[in-house]
């Protein structure tokens, strides 16, 4: 009997070590899912067992899975953490995550909003070069290419979570094509979870689920009650206004008469286009309509938009308004839009792609809320100075110029 309660009281030390040292042996993923055989549950009398082997004979388990085994029971109930991610697929996690590989800088975002950056050890092109958002991330192990992630060295650097987007046609980089190429986490003891992390509509959801996976729910509870007071905020200040016509296309427009990129409907971009009281033209277009059609200058003329927003990748804001200026410049060059009411109003803007898609996406709603509609009484700069210094840990850079033209005062 002493021998057991000797065994209980090594339990809760375990669960409680700060930090918890991690061992330079084996992990054995499916040796140590067998504590969950039977009720699904890590017991006390169970683990007070397996410590007890562990002191006398050396055990199955190693100390790392043993701490992990304690926290499980102290913190979970005993019990594995499950949801169901954007995938489709049900995710399960025996042990608490300790190293996490983002295969995209949306995924790099949500896991630092969630208090976890310090977790994260693989990163794709995508979070290496945004130094802007991720200074200390961005200095993480690379895995290759958000495109097409080196798989080999996601192996090795063993992490216990990969996050992925959830689907992505025939890529290689979805969750699906992860879990393949990664193999079952009973061998590995990787496991895969696809959520996008980037849609407006689903967010919120997809921010909870991450969450119960991190052990975050507190940080996501914060976030999310952030995250609907201006969604609330913007949606009662568009209430039962005329809605204006949007054209939105990205930097890639630029030089270009016919095959201008643009969002057709169920995109980040038309949702947060409605989303905000505005209608997007290229829902006009002859069904069947793709997510990502391409038009010519001179349906855009006929469709004669009230505003048009050029999204400009691989900028995190300008020194001055100079740069974007040119960039709208350049766009309206040779497409003969001169007589577009965008054009006439002075209402075709240029942003930068980072800054609104993402877990931005409450500074995108109050910025595209106050283009569309200049006199509601919203200040989007001063949302997105919440973003990065309450959500992101990083200071708001003042001399940034985030949209052009400026915003109605």
């Amino acid at each position: 009997m002493r021998r057991i309660l000797a065994c209980i009281v090594v339990t809760v030390l375990l669960a409680s070590a700060v930090p918890m040292a991690v061992m330079p042996v084996a992990a054995s993923p499916a040796e140590y899912k067998k504590l969950f055989e039977g009720d699904n549950k890590i017991t006390r009398d169970e683990l007070a067992t397996e410590i007890c082997s562990y002191m006398f004979d050396g055990g199955a388990l190693t100390l790392e899975e043993l701490r992990d085994a304690s926290h499980v029971h102290v913190y979970w109930n005993g019990e594995p953490r499950t949801i169901v991610d954007s995938a489709d697929r049900t995710v399960t996690i025996y042990k608490p995550i300790k190293k996490i590989v983002v295969l995209n800088s949306d995924a790099a975002e949500a896991v630092v909003v969630l208090g976890a950056g310090d977790k994260i050890n693989g990163i794709s092109d995508s979070v290496q070069r945004n130094t802007f958002y991720f200074p200390e991330v961005s200095k993480r192990t690379f895995i290759g290419k958000w495109s097409a992630p080196d798989w080999e060295e996601i192996l090795r650097l063993c992490p216990d979570l990969v996050i992925a987007y959830k689907l992505v046609g025939n890529y290689t980089y979805d969750a699906w094509e992860a879990e393949k190429r990664l193999g079952p986490s009973d061998v590995t003891g990787i496991t895969v979870v696809g959520l996008n992390l980037y849609d407006p509509d689903h967010i919120p959801t997809e921010l909870t689920k991450l969450s119960i996976l991190l052990e975050s729910e507190g940080r996501a509870s914060n976030y999310i009650e952030w995250y609907n007071k201006y969604k609330a905020l913007v949606e009662d200040l568009i209430s039962e206004r005329a809605k204006p016509k949007v054209f939105m296309t990205r930097s890639g427009a630029i030089g270009k008469t016919t095959d201008i990129p643009t969002y057709g409907p169920g995109t980040t971009n038309d949702n947060l286009i409605q989303m905000v009281g505005g209608i997007n033209i290229a829902c006009n277009l002859t069904p069947p309509i793709p997510k990502y059609p391409k038009v010519g200058a001179e349906w855009v003329l006929f469709e004669n938009p009230d505003i048009i927003i050029m999204a400009v990748s691989g900028v995190y804001g300008w020194d001055s308004e100079t740069e974007p200026q040119s960039l709208v410049t350049r766009l309206l060059e040779g497409k003969e839009w001169d007589n577009l009411n965008a054009t006439k109003d002075n209402r075709v803007y240029a942003v930068p792609w980072s800054a609104i898609y993402g877990m931005e996406q409450p500074f995108a709603m109050t910025l595209f809320g106050k283009i569309f509609h200049p006199d509601i009484d919203i200040k989007p700069m001063d949302v997105y100075k919440e973003s990065l210094e309450e959500f992101m840990g990083i200071s708001y850079p003042k001399d940034k110029v985030f949209v052009y033209p400026p915003l109605a005062s």
